[in-house]
C-alpha cells in the first residue's frame, strides 16, 4: 500500500511538497488514508509533481487585491484617484475576490503541511510559533510608515472608515470597529483565528482533526445565523461566514491527500468559469455576507481542485515567472498599498486629464508595485524569515512545508471588510 501523500523537505520556490509516487495500477485500490476514510488511489500522479500551481494561484489572489486597489481606495485618503479614474471602478469588487482565494489556498495549505504532524501541545505550539513568525515581523514593518503618517496626521488614515483606527489592536491583528491602520490587515485577523481553530485540531490525531473542523463550521453556520448584524468586533469576526472558505480549502486539502484528482481539466475549466461569473455578476455582494463565502468561495475552491489536479496529473504545471511571483506575494500584499498611495499623491494627481496619459500611468504604478514588492520580498521578508527559522525548535513537526514560504492569506486583503 502507497502512503499517503505528505510535504516533505524544505520549500524551494514552492516547497517540495511532493506527489505521491506514480504506479502503473491496472485498476483503483481501495486503502484507508491516516485521515481515517477509504480512498481510491489513482493511477495519474507524477513523482515530480509540486505544489507549484499553489503558488502561482497566490500571485493571481495578490494581483487581484492590487486591481481591487487601482479601482478603490487605499485607506490612505486623498492620495489615490484624485484625478477622473472611475473607468477603473468595475474592477473593485470583482478584485476582493483575490482575498477568497487567499483564505481557500490557506485551507488547503494547513492541511497538507500539517498531515505528517503528531497529536499534541508541542505540535501545535509550533504550529503557532511559525504562523506567528510568519505574519507579524513582515506585517509590522509595512505598517510602520501607516503609524507614522497616522501620528502626523491623522486624517490622512482611513478617516473614511467607519471608526478611525486604534493603534493597538492594529499592531496585534485584534478585531476593531473600524480598519486597521494598514487596510489590507483585517484579513490576517481572519488568517489568525483560523490558525488558532487549526492548532486545537493538532492536538488531536491526524484522523480526528476534522471533527475540531467540522464542528467550527457549524459554530460558524450557528453564531451567522444568531448575529446576522452586530457592531460587536469580537463577535463579528467568529460570526462571520467568511471563515468557511478556509473549510472550502481544507476540503481540497484532504481531497489532495486522499489523492483524489478527478477530471482535473474538465472541473479547472467549469469551476473557473463559473467562480469568474460569480465574481463578475455579484457586484458589491462580493464584499461580503453568505453569497461571498458560499458563492464565491465554493466554486472558487473547486477551481483551486482542479488547478491543483492539472499539475499531480502532469497536464499543465504553472510558468516559472507566476511561481516567483508567488513567492512575494505577501510583500505584494503589504506593501501595495503604501506604494499605491505614493504613487497616487506624487504622480497621478499631477497628470493632465487626458485618457492616454491616464492608461499610461496606471500601466506604469503597477509595474512599480511589482517592481517595489518585489525587492522588499528580497531585502526585508526574506531576511525576517530566516531570523525567526533560525530560532525556532520543532518539536514532533514535519519538516518544513510550503507554508513556510507565505502565510496562507497567505495571506490576503481589500479595502472592504465583510458584511
Amino acid at each position: 500500500m502507497r502512503q499517503p501523500f505528505t510535504p516533505s523537505g524544505a520549500l524551494g520556490t514552492v516547497g517540495h511538497a511532493v506527489f505521491p509516487q506514480p504506479t502503473k495500477l491496472s485498476h483503483a485500490r481501495s486503502c484507508r488514508s491516516e485521515w481515517g476514510s477509504p480512498r481510491t488511489e489513482l493511477p495519474v500522479v507524477s513523482d515530480r509533481a509540486r505544489l507549484r500551481n499553489v503558488q502561482a494561484l497566490r500571485a493571481v489572489a495578490a494581483v487581484a487585491v492590487v486591481l481591487a486597489h487601482l479601482g478603490g481606495t487605499t485607506g490612505i485618503e486623498d492620495t489615490w484617484l484624485a484625478g477622473d479614474y472611475g473607468w477603473l471602478r468595475p474592477l473593485h469588487f470583482p478584485g476582493n475576490a483575490g482575498v477568497d482565494l487567499f483564505f481557500v489556498i490557506s485551507g488547503l495549505i494547513m492541511v497538507v503541511t500539517a498531515s505528517r504532524m503528531t497529536a499534541g501541545t508541542a505540535s501545535a505550539g509550533t504550529f503557532l510559533y511559525r504562523r506567528a513568525t510568519r505574519i507579524y515581523p513582515v506585517y509590522w514593518v509595512a505598517t510602520l510608515p501607516v503609524l507614522a503618517l497616522f501620528l502626523l496626521a491623522p486624517q490622512m488614515v482611513n478617516s473614511s472608515a467607519s471608526a478611525p483606527p486604534r493603534i493597538l489592536e492594529s499592531l496585534l491583528l485584534f478585531p476593531q470597529p473600524g480598519a486597521p491602520l494598514l487596510l489590507v490587515g483585517w484579513t490576517l485577523t481572519f488568517e489568525l483565528y483560523f490558525y488558532l481553530v487549526f492548532a486545537l485540531a493538532l492536538l488531536l490525531p491526524p484522523r480526528r482533526r476534522p471533527l475540531v473542523l467540522g464542528a467550527w463550521g457549524a459554530v460558524i453556520v450557528a453564531l451567522a445565523f444568531a448575529f446576522p448584524t452586530t457592531t460587536q468586533p469580537w463577535l463579528a469576526l467568529v460570526s462571520s461566514p467568511l471563515s468557511l472558505e478556509f473549510l472550502f480549502g481544507a476540503v481540497v486539502g484532504w481531497l489532495i491527500l486522499q489523492r483524489r484528482f478527478v477530471s482535473p481539466v474538465a472541473v479547472t475549466v467549469v469551476g473557473g468559469i463559473a467562480a469568474t461569473a460569480a465574481i463578475w455578476l455579484g457586484g458589491e455582494a462580493v464584499t461580503g455576507g453568505w453569497y461571498r463565502a458560499v458563492v464565491v468561495g465554493g466554486l472558487l475552491a473547486v477551481f483551486v481542485y482542479g488547478v491543483v489536479g492539472l499539475e499531480a496529473t502532469d497536464r499543465l504545471v504553472a510558468p516559472r515567472w507566476l511561481q516567483t511571483l508567488g513567492d512575494a506575494s505577501y510583500s505584494l500584499y503589504l506593501w501595495h498599498v503604501l506604494i499605491l498611495a505614493a504613487m497616487g499623491r506624487f504622480l497621478l494627481a499631477r497628470l493632465p486629464d487626458n485618457a492616454a496619459v491616464h492608461g499610461l500611468a496606471l500601466v506604469s504604478t503597477f509595474a512599480v508595485v511589482i517592481v517595489g514588492s518585489s525587492i522588499a520580498y528580497r531585502l526585508i521578508e526574506r531576511p525576517l524569515l530566516r531570523l525567526f527559522r533560525g530560532r525556532q525548535k520543532r518539536p514532533g513537526q514535519a519538516p518544513a512545508s510550503i507554508a513556510d514560504r507565505t502565510p496562507a492569506a497567505n495571506a490576503s486583503g481589500h479595502s472592504h471588510a465583510p458584511k
